[in-house]
């Protein structure tokens, strides 16, 4: 079995639990695109490549959250929380409203 799985598997989880762990590599980038999502916890999860671009992530929970090598351009992030988190190599242009922080790392890795 593979190590990561795919967009679709992450989609699957968000759409029937509403908790996401796991590894994910993400191959279709656009599939993660204007997403509204609400009321998910993401716990013990990586998430590379993809891209968030315009989606929404409302009173979602990030709880030891690895995101790598992807894009939240345009991406609003609201009422959440981050506990233990990194965004390493995110093109980002997000935006936070009422979130609380207890953890976060924005990095830029060299290749």
């Amino acid at each position: 079995m593979p190590r990561y799985k795919s967009e679709t598997h992450l989609l699957q989880l968000i759409e029937s639990n509403s908790t996401v762990s796991g590894e994910f590599q993400i191959i279709e980038s656009d599939a993660l695109m204007d997403l509204d999502l609400m009321n998910i916890k993401f716990k013990n999860c990586t998430i590379r490549g993809g891209d968030f671009c315009s989606s929404t992530f409302d009173n979602c929970t990030f709880d030891n959250v690895l995101f790598k090598n992807l894009a939240l351009v345009g991406v609003g992030f609201d009422n959440c929380n981050f506990i233990k988190c990194k965004f390493s190599n995110v093109q980002a242009d997000f935006g936070m409203r009422n979130c609380n922080v207890g953890g976060l790392t924005i990095t830029q890795e060299s290749f």
